[in-house]
């Protein structure tokens, strides 16, 4: 009895031991946004009191495993990746908040650009891109999310809340590479950079990329690494080798390697998923995609279970999790070192990002300063690095900056059925030393508009930030009457605008997405017309102004695009006074007679609202008002060419209606939207334009006088509906529309590309 006994305690204490350092470890593979199907299963294990300890993975199972490695949740990661913020990393895009619209340069009607490299061997930068998304986004966000648990394991991944692996590629070495030490977020970021959706991170003078090149499923550092006793693999595919028309799948069979997704019989087991219908970048679909993962889990719990023994109850991870949370350094910056520039351009950087810092700083305020850098700007790219100072209690900031040191080339205009093809280009550059530049040379030309202008700012790096410009323009405009649809007919021109001015301005931000300028100009301006119906080309009338104005004008943009917005707000003021010579010239003399002196005030307020589009369908406003005092010109033309405009369409700026001209006026419209597809809407424009006094004509003594009308006697209006696609490069739109003057004034059109004009002396 007594070694019967004793040999029962012998196997029963012999099997304690065993299930209790039983340990499980956890591997999950790459796949795209397949992989929040990862979550899934942890959220099942968890759920079961199905331990998790060590966790290895590729791609996007390295950013699954890391964040639960850092004390995420499955709820947690969940959130992380349908948030905005992760949208915004897929997409490169900064959020409107820190878009720093006070260096944004003119617009302007490009839709392609290239550069022009002044030192590097390869002339044109560019044409080719070395990444679909741009790594703005992610440059920052990464370090905001790996740093503080970087810092608390000591750069060692064995003392992450579960220790953590994950794998990378050399396809210089052609081989994978496990990371298990060092800063977390690079080790996860090189883990997940598909080839030539993101740049790849250089290490020693080398690219890396994702690791499924080369291992999608790491059971090897799972077992080299960890050696636990049960395995659980978590693998999500596609739709296997079958010929797919999704590009994102053809570049994934392309690049990635054959995976053999096999966990051994004796070492553990294997929940695979095939999710075909889900592709690399569809993480809109991280719910369902996670509830998929869950419920595969769930179906083998008991197996799982079976041969799990070890149960750790879900309290006692929440209760870890939190603990482990509570002890990460907090994320303040204190030192700021910066690396790959001169030391006059060192200087300049920081300036800006200590302009309004005083000592310790979070990560917001980096975050800003990060964002007003890198907008419009001569730097390239600012790699930022956060490593711990454990004498200091904060991080110290390292920043990795590239500068362009070339010349940007753009190019774009418009095609379009109905007089309005135009063609741009566009020479930019900038200088960065103790101050920042920006120069620009842009040159239009086309039925409607053609012109050239040189415009340079100087940025100051003191405490309040502000730029000096100066601008030098000329440009001509055209109206024709010809109504042709897909051919030009040769219809001569019966107004004709020229343009020539020099301004010089300061510019202060106000806010993020807004800014003022105050301006002083001179500028020469010349209008050639016909007073009649019956004209020929040498009989033009012409009035020429020599002008000076000064005044201030006020910019707020968020709209989301440049033509036929969808989202966002516009607003603009502007008020100016105005001094100067009127000088008019009958048709067929050589010498200008009937000399006038004016001067007048201006006001000038625009405001487009379009609600955030979370339907189908939204509704945009918008409202203009105009004010001034001008006195009449020498005759009607006259005084109606130099009058305010009401041009909200694109047509409408290349048309010329008198109907819609006048000194001051109120006018208002409305555009309801209706979505089809994320690229393409439908939408209708109506508007009401009153003038505060028709500009009417008279006939004195055989010639064309002004005449105003009594106060707000009259109104118009005009309507269009176009059917608008925005690609990322251009807008396409197919276009209906009438005016109420004159009768039966219906026009139809397409339009591929932009129709922006360069600012005139007035704007």
């Amino acid at each position: 009895m007594r070694i019967r006994f004793l040999l029962y305690n012998f196997f029963f204490f012999f099997f304690l031991s065993t299930v209790t350092a039983q340990k499980v470890g956890l591997v999950l593979s790459g796949g795209g946004a397949r992989g929040a199907a990862h979550i899934g299963v942890i959220k099942a294990l968890e759920e079961n009191n199905v331990p998790i300890d060590y966790i290895t993975g590729t791609s996007i199972g390295a950013i699954v495993g890391s964040l639960y490695a850092m004390g995420y949740s499955p709820d947690e990661m969940l959130e992380l990746i349908l948030s905005d913020e992760f949208g915004y990393w897929q997409t490169g895009a900064v959020k409107n908040e820190y878009v720093y619209y006070f260096k944004k340069p003119e617009e302007t009607p490009q839709f392609m650009h290239f550069s022009l490299n002044l030192r590097d061997s390869v002339l044109f930068d560019g044409l080719i891109p070395g990444s679909i998304i741009n790594p703005i986004q992610m440059n920052q966000a990464f370090m905001e999310l790996y740093a503080q648990a970087t810092a608390r394991a000591a750069w060692n991944f064995d003392n992450l809340f579960v220790p953590f692996r994950c794998i990378g590629a050399d396809v210089y070495g052609k081989k994978a590479i496990t990371f298990r030490n060092g800063d977390l977020g690079d080790a996860v970021r090189i883990s997940m950079t598909f080839p030539f959706i993101f740049k790849p991170i250089w290490r020693d003078g080398t690219p890396l990329f994702d690791g499924g090149i080369y291992d999608n499923f790491p059971i090897k550092a799972m077992k080299e690494d960890f050696n636990p006793d049960f395995i659980l693999g978590s693998a999500v595919r596609g739709g296997g080798l079958r010929p797919s028309e999704n590009p994102m799948h053809q570049i994934e069979t392309l690049i990635m390697q054959k995976t053999d997704y096999v966990v051994p019989e004796e070492d553990g087991m294997l929940i695979e998923m095939r999710l075909p219908d889900v592709f690399l970048l569809d993480f809109y679909k991280a719910k369902e995609v996670m509830q998929r993962g869950y419920d595969r889990a769930m179906a083998v719990i008991d197996t799982i279970k079976a041969r799990v023994a070890r149960e750790v109850p879900m309290e006692e991870v929440m209760e870890r999790r939190r603990a482990y949370k509570e002890s990460l350094p907090p994320l303040k910056f204190k030192n700021i070192y910066v690396t790959g520039v001169t030391s006059e351009q060192r200087q300049y950087i920081t300036a800006q990002l200590t302009r309004n810092i005083d000592g310790e700083f979070t990560m917001e305020e980096f975050r800003r300063a990060y964002f007003k850098m890198l907008t419009y700007s001569k730097i390239k790219e600012i790699i930022p690095s956060a490593i711990y100072n454990w004498k200091n209690k904060t991080f110290d900031l390292y920043l990795s900056v590239k500068i362009k040191d070339e010349i940007r080339v753009s190019i774009g205009g418009n095609i379009s059925s109905h007089q309005a093809n135009q063609l741009f280009l566009g020479l930019a550059y900038q200088s960065l030393g103790e101050t920042s530049a920006d120069y620009n040379v842009n040159f239009q030309m086309g039925n409607s508009f053609s012109g050239i202008s040189l415009d340079g700012r100087f940025f100051s790096s003191a405490r309040m930030p502000g730029y000096i410009g100066l601008k030098l323009a000329y440009s001509n405009k055209s109206y024709s009457q010809s109504q042709s649809l897909f051919y030009e007919d040769v219809v001569p021109a019966f107004i004709k605008k020229d343009e020539r001015f020099i301004r010089a301005r300061y510019g202060f931000p106000f806010l993020t997405r807004s800014k003022v300028e105050l301006f002083a100009g001179l500028g020469a301006l010349t209008d050639f017309y016909y007073q009649t119906s019956s004209f020929a080309d040498l009989d033009f009338d012409a009035s020429k102004y020599n002008l000076f104005n000064t005044g201030l004008r006020f910019e707020r943009n968020s709209l989301n695009y440049r033509q036929y917005p969808t989202e966002g707000r516009y607003q603009y003021l502007t008020a100016q006074y105005i001094l100067g010579n009127e000088d008019y010239r009958a048709g067929g003399g050589k010498y200008f007679s009937d000399i006038r002196k004016h001067q007048w005030f201006y006001i000038k307020g625009s405001w487009h609202n379009f609600p955030v589009m979370k339907r189908k369908f939204n509704l945009g406003l918008m409202g203009e008002v105009v004010f001034s005092n001008r006195q009449s010109g020498n005759n009607y033309t006259a005084s109606v060419l130099r009058a305010s405009s009401f041009t909200p369409t694109p047509h409408s700026k290349i048309s010329f209606n008198e109907a819609f001209n006048a000194d001051s006026y109120i006018a208002a419209g409305i555009v309801p939207l209706v979505k089809i597809i994320d690229i393409l809407h439908f939408r209708f424009e109506a508007y009401g334009f009153v003038p505060v006094r028709e500009i009417q004509k008279e006939v004195v003594n055989g010639q064309y006088k002004t005449r105003y009308e009594d106060y707000f006697r009259s109104y118009q209006y005009m309507g269009e509906a176009a059917l608008v696609l925005q690609l990322p490069f251009v807008s396409v739109s197919l276009y209906a529309n009438g005016y109420s003057y004159p009768k039966n004034n219906y026009n139809v059109g397409l339009n591929i590309g932009y129709l922006i004009f360069d600012s005139g002396f007035f704007d």
